[in-house]
């Protein structure tokens, strides 16, 4: 193109018209490069999608799969850009130079969203949680439904969908609840200091172990957690499998609550006494009306 533009400058058209015919015979071939290129990155996507597709069926996160079919697109048409450019004949460094000067540009003013995808690529990577475990972090807890480039999505206990960054993931505490196959139910069940707690033990027993949900292989407790101001405070450990936490959880307080009740152990509740204290004028007063 440069040897065009010389030649058509200074007035010499069959030369001018040369390097335009080279020129063009180069256009020419780029666009066909390009025709066939797209249909080979197609073809060789769809081939690495199938087998992503049965390593998802092997366990791999559906996140993951989807970042390294991404990333593998991208790679294979860079190459066919780097390519193109050959063809054409335009140097590569000075491209390279002209990309690199625009990705420093748009990096420093997208600074949030590179971290987000950064936070994306190192979940992505490591793998802290998957997709349908139920997490606790910044805040938020609820169920991953989806693992983006940049974005986690949420779907709480009473349905919303919550919206997380990636930077703000990676880079924060974070409590995967569903990550082991069994869980501990912990209950503080409150007594009267008049009732025996060996009695209120075995009773919570017994009741531990009328329920199939419970788990055998691993030891159910009931241990002294406290002496509080109008209690002694149990602590009842069992343990259940993870889908089973919350229903455990219900049916135990309120199978307690009953239970309780009918063998006449007490719940006790706070109380507080108020004396009033008058004065001794204010005594001889309200007599002498009296």
């Amino acid at each position: 193109m440069k040897d065009f533009l010389y030649y058509l400058y200074n007035g010499d058209f069959p030369k001018a018209m040369a390097a335009f015919s080279s020129v063009a015979l180069r256009i020419v071939l780029a666009f066909l490069l390009w025709w066939l290129g797209r249909k080979l990155i197609r073809r060789i996507a769809m081939v690495i999608e199938r087998g992503l597709t049965v390593r998802q069926q092997k366990g791999m996160d559906s996140g993951l799969a989807k970042f390294l079919l991404s990333l593998s697109r991208v790679g294979m048409y860079t190459v066919l850009f780097v390519l193109m450019f050959e063809l054409l004949g335009l140097p590569i460094t000075s491209v390279a130079t002209i990309l690199g000067s625009a990705g420093l540009a748009i990096g420093l003013a997208l600074q949030g969203s590179l971290s987000n995808f950064a936070g994306g690529v190192l979940i992505l990577l490591t793998r802290p949680f998957r997709v349908g475990d139920y997490i606790v972090a910044a805040g938020l807890e609820g169920t991953v439904k989806d693992i983006g480039i940049c974005y986690t999505r949420l779907l709480t206990p009473d349905n919303r969908t919550v919206i997380m960054p990636n930077g703000n993931l990676a880079n924060s505490n974070l409590v995967n609840v569903s990550a082991e196959p069994e869980r501990r139910v912990d209950l503080t069940v409150p007594i009267s200091y008049d009732d025996d707690i060996r009695d209120v033990r075995a009773m919570l027993l017994e009741l531990a172990q009328k329920d199939e949900r419970i788990l055998t292989t691993r030891p159910t407790e009931v241990l002294v957690k406290e002496f509080g101001d109008s209690s002694v405070n149990l602590a009842f450990r069992c343990w259940v499998k993870k889908e089973d936490y919350w229903g455990v959880f219900f049916a135990m307080m309120e199978a307690i609550r009953y239970e309780m009740k009918e063998r006449g152990f007490t719940i006790p509740f706070q109380q507080l006494d108020v004396t009033v204290v008058g004065t001794p004028s204010s005594q001889n007063e309200t007599g002498s009306k009296g």
